[in-house]
């Protein structure tokens, strides 16, 4: 059915006695093609109920018997009944949803509708007769329905000509209920698509007309009803919902006459809304068209929100992005707000992003930026369309979702730098050069932020902290230098700067952790700066996190009043040594090296050096290790199997090893600094062989010198982690020779097997000869021969003669001679040692 026409004289239709009447036919439904097809039966009569036992439905071939489910056949008045498919109780959906539960439901005694069901590509006569096979009613449809899609009658008192049927306005019919298509007595009908607002283009605080559609749709006249204008949903703050006013009806409206009514809006609120239109109409019998909606978009004033940032030269890898600012006291909403280049390309924010009163959002072509920045990811708009920002300059312009221009800005190449955004001075100023400046924030930027350039009232800030000298070594006196800002509006006479060592790395300063705290008395002019210098007589060694905190009262921006550095202070020489070394593993296992911390302070072994004689540049030590403590070891290897280590001794495994050589090798371990700690170029003569590591005798003894080192006697061939197994301890100083251990017993146990004699000399400097001599006074050995040494000075004898013979078991005496290479004066002192071995 294609179109509803009223007819004039099917209003005077008259009424028939216990009148029963095809109401509805769904012959194309949008599921199973028969199961789904259903008839509808309305009994019209106002007093009389009918039996409809007997009866008989069908098209004009063939007509099947009425049956009941429930053996209910009495359709009362005003009563419809649904005649159903038997298939679809099978497996009933569709309608069960909408067939109300006072309707009358009946089937069929056959298999479908008719000869076959009701056909969708040739019309059918429905036809209805009574238990006498009188014929009730006699309907032909005709084809087109969408599926889903019902005839329906108009008047149901009325004839089953095709003028008083229409098609359905309701998906899948109205099964049990009134027609969609049968007039109202009283219908006030606001037509769709009626709602209009002038003018189409709207700024806050202008006028907008409200327009809609009344139409009489029933059959009597309206003689009274208004339409309200409400507000029932804004992206502004309103009390919702707002009532804007209301339109009266001016006159009678006759049956399907219409009339436009209006209000005015007076002092429009920026934003988007959606207004409702909704009729007042009493007894009106169809209240699904009473309302229309409408979205009006008022436009922001100009300069509602500002352009505050651009980042149109960002470093290598990072997005473009602007910063806006809100300086209304009210929040926006930014939905389909639009940032468009001076070639057009435009950006449209699709999402529903709001800044809250003096906030900002960030606009940007990629998400990174808040990472980059470390700012929430919920202050960034993201656009794929975002605008190729040029660094040369270019003109931007920022419009609302209604299309009006609320900021712009032409800026230039200099209004940024290749990094640094541009920020702008006062937001509430021009945008003109003098009133934009490079960010001067550390990050390069301050997107969703307060600009770094926009000055506060009181605002002092700690803008640098250096250190002089820049990499101290260990005892160094080091001064600690703080440059200070006046950022702010008003001069600052108050100023207080705090140094801190911030030993626990929280950024904060402790109590503890002061190293001074200096006040002065004295007028800071806006702008200006001051540099405090302090001095720290005896840094520790180690990586020092240094913090200036600067304070004045009422000063308005806490995050620029402290500044941390970094403070690398070297270590002492030989902090660190090298204490064992296995250059010639066995097959299957990996080259490592030994360190040993002989000091008495904690070392941080991070980004210290290490080389070989072959190395182009050093190798940097990985972080991993964290902290060495004192007399505790560590091991540096190649990737792979690394037997029997000490648990508890920490291994730094590099993928780039540096190969050691067998025969000739030169090792170097410098600090951070790059100062060398410990070195020594060594043999395969020094000891060491496949399988066996090279192990140091003494850590405290020279590294250069040969006799400070010997194979491995462990079993295993190495001692990584733990204390070497030719260890031998130095006995602290005495007066002219000292020798330990005594009695010492070179039978290459690995216990006692070297002599270490320390010598003192009452000099700085002196050239030495150190003889050792058998009972008899004959020389067994000669230790040093005119050799250069200090005060302080030690040698280690193997217990054997020149030849390195090991010599019997005995005492034997020590002989120095040693002459001051200052005065020439020549000293003498002697001492014996007892030579021990275990007997067979």
């Amino acid at each position: 059915m294609k179109h509803l026409g009223i007819l004039l004289l099917l209003l005077t239709c008259p009424a028939v006695s216990a009148q029963v009447v095809l109401s509805e036919v769904m012959f194309n439904p949008r599921g199973n093609e028969n199961a789904d097809e259903f008839l509808e039966i309305f009994n019209a009569n106002a007093t009389e109920t009918v039996s409809l036992h007997g009866w008989k439905i069908g098209d004009q071939t063939e007509t099947d018997l009425l049956l009941s489910p429930d053996s209910l056949y009495q359709l009362a008045p005003g009563q419809f009944a649904v005649v159903l498919d038997p298939g679809y109780f099978q497996s009933p959906a569709v309608y069960d949803s909408l067939i109300p539960p006072e309707a009358l439901i009946l089937t069929i005694d056959d298999n479908s509708f008719g000869s076959g069901g009701l056909s969708n590509s040739t019309a059918e006569t429905v036809v209805l007769l009574d238990a006498a096979g009188k014929t009730i009613a006699r309907y032909t449809y005709s084809l087109g329905n969408p599926d889903g899609i019902s005839d329906e009658k108009i008047f149901l008192t009325g004839d089953d000509t095709p003028a008083n049927w229409a098609n359905s306005r309701r998906l899948d019919g109205t099964p049990g209920q009134r027609n969609t298509v049968t007039p109202s007595r009283i219908d006030g009908e606001l037509r769709a698509h009626s709602f209009s607002v002038s003018p189409r283009t709207l700024r806050e605080g202008q006028t907008a007309t409200l327009e809609v559609t009344l139409r009489n749709s029933g059959l009597q006249p309206i003689t009274a009803a208004s339409i309200e204008f409400l507000i029932v949903n804004s992206s502004a703050n309103l009390n919702l919902p707002l009532l804007l006013d209301s339109a009266l009806l001016p006159m009678d409206l006759q049956s399907a006459d219409s009339i436009r009514l209006s209000i005015d809006w007076n002092t429009a609120i920026a934003g988007r809304h959606e207004v409702l239109a909704r009729l007042n109409l009493t007894d009106d019998e169809n209240q699904s068209n009473d309302s229309l909606r409408a979205t009006i978009a008022v436009g922001y004033p100009h300069e509602a929100a500002r352009i505050n940032e651009i980042m149109y030269a960002p470093p290598a890898g990072q997005p473009e992005w602007i910063e806006i600012f809100n300086p209304q006291t009210n929040p926006l909403l930014l939905q389909d707000w639009v940032l468009q280049d001076e070639s057009g390309t435009r950006a449209v924010i699709k999402n529903k992003i709001m800044i809250p009163p003096m906030s900002y959002r960030v606009l940007a072509a990629s998400p990174t930026v808040a990472d980059t920045f470390n700012i929430p990811d919920s202050l960034v708009i993201v656009s794929d369309s975002f605008p190729t920002l040029n660094n040369s300059g270019d003109i931007l312009l920022l419009r609302d979702f209604s299309g009006a221009v609320i900021d712009s800005a032409a800026y230039q190449s200099n209004w940024g730098a290749p990094g640094i955004s541009a920020e702008k001075i006062w937001h509430e100023r021009e945008n003109i050069t003098e009133n934009w400046r490079p960010s001067r924030d550390g990050r390069g930027g301050t997107p969703a932020a307060l600009n770094s350039v926009s000055p506060r009232e009181i605002d002092l800030a700690a803008v640098r902290l250096q250190f002089d000298p820049p990499q101290p070594r260990a005892g160094a006196e080091v001064q600690l230098i703080a440059t200070v800002r006046n950022n702010g509006r008003r001069a600052v006479e108050q100023v207080t700067i705090t140094f801190a060592h911030d030993r626990n790395q929280d950024n904060a300063i402790q109590a503890n952790e002061e190293l001074s705290r200096v006040a002065f008395t004295q007028t800071l002019a806006p702008e200006d700066s001051m540099i405090v210098r302090q001095n720290w007589p005896l840094p520790p060694s180690g990586r020092n996190r240094i913090l200036t905190l600067v304070a004045t009262p009422f000063d308005a921006v806490a995050n620029n009043d402290e500044i941390a550095a970094r403070l690398s202070v070297g270590y002492n020489s030989r902090s660190v040594v090298i204490n064992e070394i296995y250059y010639a593993p066995r097959t299957g296992e990996v080259e490592w090296v030994e360190f040993y911390n002989r000091s008495q302070q904690t070392i941080d072994l991070s980004s210290w050096r290490w080389w070989d004689a072959d190395a182009d540049l050093p190798i940097i030590l990985p972080d991993s290790l964290a902290l060495l403590a004192p007399g505790t070891f560590a091991l540096l290897a190649a990737s792979g199997n690394l037997p029997h280590v000490e648990p508890s001794a920490p291994i730094m495994t590099l993928k780039n090893w540096l190969t050691l050589n067998n025969d000739h090798e030169t090792l170097v371990l410098a600090d951070f600094h790059g100062h060398v700690q410990d070195s020594l170029s060594f043999s395969q003569s020094w000891g060491g062989d496949t399988g066996v590591a090279l192990e140091r005798i003494n850590p405290n003894l020279a590294s250069t010198d040969s006799s400070n080192w010997s194979g491995c006697v462990d079993a295993l061939g190495s001692t990584p982690g733990k204390r070497n197994s030719i260890f031998t301890e130095s006995v602290p100083p005495q007066a002219t020779i000292t020798v330990a251990p005594q009695p010492f017993s070179p039978d290459g146990d690995g216990h006692d097997d070297f002599a270490i004699i320390h010598l003192q000399v009452p000099a700085a400097t002196a050239t030495a000869h150190v003889k050792i001599y058998d009972m008899r006074g004959r020389l067994v050995h000669q230790l040093l021969n005119n050799a250069p040494i200090a005060a302080n000075h030690e040698v280690i004898w193997n217990g054997c003669d020149e030849a390195n013979q090991p010599l019997p078991i005995g005492i034997y005496i020590v002989y120095l001679q040693a002459i001051q290479a200052t005065g020439g004066v020549l000293v003498e002192a002697r001492t014996t040692v007892v030579l021990a071995r275990k007997l067979n």
